[in-house]
């Protein structure tokens, strides 16, 4: 241990925290300047109080056993592959980023401050400082015998000072130690479990299923087309209970909950005792994400960016009982873990019915290939979209799209075209129609064709004097005003 000149006593008991604080407190202030207009005093820094208890590699910690107040010790040991593993019948490799923070702590302990060196003067006070019954106890033994046992306290209760107290067995001093020191080892025997987590790409995914814990289908969002389809994030549909486009913001956040699920502590295996204290035995629901096959980039070790090829596959989670207000328990890959509460409900409880496009035309004029609009009374009429890459005329401009269109194989002036059914895409439906209402013979038909060759169709037929009902893609849900589509001039 590193050796450090004598300090002078500051009184017993309960003074010698409030001294200690205080020499804290001025260690925090020690760099600052007084000024005022015209003057400019510097106050003196305080000289480095800090030191070394010790000084190790990460590499020779042989065994390590940790208490962290009110929970049960654990020990983690060297393996023979250089790792460290969970003492026990039923151990396993300790996480690699949460071992690795630990044994660093444990390799190079350093102290900030020595607030006295006599412990006549604090140990009838160690309940004061958190030193009663220890926040955090750690035994520690090095690959060359040496063994130290360090007994963290509580925190200074400075509002600027982030400093525990600690005493070291076999050592009559008092430290100050960063309050980070007691961070990287309050940690929980099932924190250091190794985790799996699903690769979920939100890119790729084309589906998602929710099921009951029976197995039976209660929602279900699917795209229309292929992830690469230039305009696949407008071609989601729901497809349980109805086949009915999606709300385009659902999807997205939908999908951005798919891509958030993550598995959270390490509760057990699927054993049926396990399944049992986690209400997997009767399951709430099961989250169900398909993704499609694709290619995605990631960046290597090297620091390289690489393409990688996925085949498709699915993701699933069995959502077992709630392990507190904030978590549920989960089963994914044969392992039951904890999962975010709000994020399993943002999926599992989202009703599929109201997520329906309240907007009867869900084509963007950008995905528009062509348009055919059929009346009752009045014959059809045909609109052709013709796209055109013009390259740009001044080098490093962009080059620019010309759309052109027909009607009925004549051109017409796109800009008219293209301002109406802007306002078409405005539309949205007034309410939603009652059950039992019967179907009426369309009275106008508008079908899209997307450039990715998707079709959809919407049929107005009479509701009521002031209302049509919209029917889209066969389902018939909603009414809105009659005329809400203008005429195409």
């Amino acid at each position: 241990m590193q050796k450090v000149e004598k300090k002078t006593r500051r009184g017993a008991g309960k003074r010698i925290w409030i001294a200690g604080l205080a020499i804290l407190a001025a260690a925090a202030v020690a760099a600052a300047v007084l000024t005022s207009r015209d003057t400019a005093v510097e106050v003196p820094k305080r000289e480095n109080t800090g030191g070394t208890i010790l000084q190790k590699q990460p590499a020779e910690i042989q065994r390590m056993t940790v208490t962290v107040r009110g929970k049960e010790p654990w020990t983690a040991v060297r393996d023979a592959d250089g790792g460290l593993r969970m003492e026990g019948g039923d151990g396993w490799t300790v996480d690699a980023a949460l071992g690795e923070r630990i044994e660093d702590a444990l390799a190079n302990i350093v102290y900030e401050d020595i607030l006295t060196e006599d412990p006549a003067e604090y140990r009838d006070h160690l309940a004061e400082f958190g030193l009663a019954e220890p926040a955090i106890r750690a035994e520690v033994t090095y690959t060359d015998g040496t063994r130290i046992v360090l007994n963290i306290g509580d925190a200074s209760g400075l509002e600027d000072a982030d400093y525990r107290f600690m005493t070291v067995e076999g050592d009559g001093r008092l430290y100050a130690v960063a309050g980070s020191l007691a961070q990287d080892l309050q940690v929980e025997r099932e924190l250091l479990h190794p985790v799996v987590q699903p690769q979920i790409q939100t890119e790729r995914i084309d589906e998602i299923t929710i099921l009951d814990g029976k197995g039976q289908v209660t929602a279900r969002w699917s795209l229309m087309g292929n992830i690469t389809d230039s305009d696949a994030a407008d071609n989601w549909k729901v497809t349980w209970p109805i086949s009915y486009p999606a709300d385009y913001d659902t999807v997205v956040n939908l999908k951005k909950n798919a891509g958030n699920l993550r598995n959270g502590l390490y509760v057990g295996e699927n054993t049926e005792e396990n399944r049992a204290k986690t209400g997997l035995a009767e399951p709430r629901a099961v989250i169900r994400v398909h993704m499609a096959a694709g290619a995605t980039g990631q960046i290597t070790s090297g620091g390289a960016f690489d393409i990688v090829e996925r085949e498709a596959e699915t993701v699933e989670f069995v959502i077992g009982g709630s392990r507190n207000e904030m978590t549920d328990y989960a089963l994914f890959d044969d392992t039951i873990y904890t999962m975010n509460h709000f994020t399993v409900a943002a999926l599992t409880e989202t009703d599929p019915m109201k997520t329906l496009a309240r907007y009867p035309v869900t084509v963007p004029l950008g995905s528009l290939a062509g348009l055919t609009i059929e009346r009752a009374d009045a014959g059809r009429e045909v609109y052709e979209l013709t796209r055109t890459t013009v390259p740009a005329e001044t080098e490093g401009e962009p080059a620019r799209t010309e759309v052109s269109v027909l009607k009925d194989g004549e051109a017409m002036d796109y800009a008219a075209f293209s301002a109406v059914y802007e306002r078409w895409l405005v539309v949205t439906v007034s309410g939603r129609l009652p059950e039992g209402w019967e179907k009426k013979k369309p009275e106008r038909i508008y079908s899209f064709r997307t450039v990715s060759g998707a079709e959809h169709k919407v049929e107005l037929s009479e509701y009521d004097p002031m209302h049509d009902a919209v029917t889209v893609d066969g389902e018939t849900v909603f009414y809105l005003i009659k005329n809400a589509f203008a005429e195409i001039q």
